[in-house]
């Protein structure tokens, strides 16, 4: 699994430069929150590092904004399903600490931590081989069944199944590492200890 090119790297930053403020402002009008905002806007550039360069430079700017329009969307269907936001009184004395809904987004370590991960996806994405990258953003970014994809790919949905697999496995692991050749270094260590173990 080889790490972005410089081009794909260059591409990135050049969108990133280009589309970050009108984007973010897109995201806060739309969300209301500046901090929610700033993560959506992380996770639209994720989405679009997954896709890579998917279109001609006249059409990345409306094909960014639909990415963020279907992030948007699929939050909001997530909510609804999680179902409405239990609202509590401080001013009423029988209120509990445990009925104080936590927000880990006003940490700002959890914030950065969570846009570190994003960051990393994102690198994780690109790292992976072409044919499970796109199995990966037809199933999980863009919401096909492993059948549509399969149809989409023209490959069998055994197949699908084994791409999926991989990538979910690939930056399960990936993640965890600051650059790929970290997480190959780190899990070198590993068996080399584990084996040490067994002698």
């Amino acid at each position: 699994m080889t790490a972005p090119s410089d081009d794909a790297r260059s591409w990135l930053s050049q969108m990133y430069a280009s589309f970050r403020v009108p984007l973010l402002r897109f995201l806060q009008h739309r969300l209301g929150d500046r901090h929610e905002a700033e993560d959506a806007l992380q996770e639209s550039f994720t989405r679009l590092a997954a896709a890579g360069q998917a279109t001609s430079p006249r059409n990345q700017r409306p094909y960014l904004f639909q990415i963020a329009a279907n992030l948007l969307r699929d939050r909001a269907r997530e909510q609804s399903r999680q179902g409405p936001v239990k609202m509590v009184s401080f001013d009423d004395p029988e209120t509990r600490a445990d009925d104080v809904p936590v927000d880990a987004s006003a940490c700002p370590v959890s914030s950065t931590a969570h846009r570190e991960r994003l960051h990393r996806l994102g690198q994780a994405l690109q790292e992976l081989p072409e044919r499970q990258r796109e199995a990966f953003v037809l199933h999980r970014f863009d919401g096909l069944t492993q059948d549509e994809v399969a149809d989409r790919m023209g490959i069998s949905r055994r197949m699908v199944t084994k791409h999926l697999s991989r990538a979910f496995a690939y930056c399960e692991i990936r993640v965890r590492y600051a650059s790929a050749d970290q997480m190959t270094s780190g899990q070198r260590d590993r068996m080399e200890n584990g084996s040490e173990e067994q002698a």
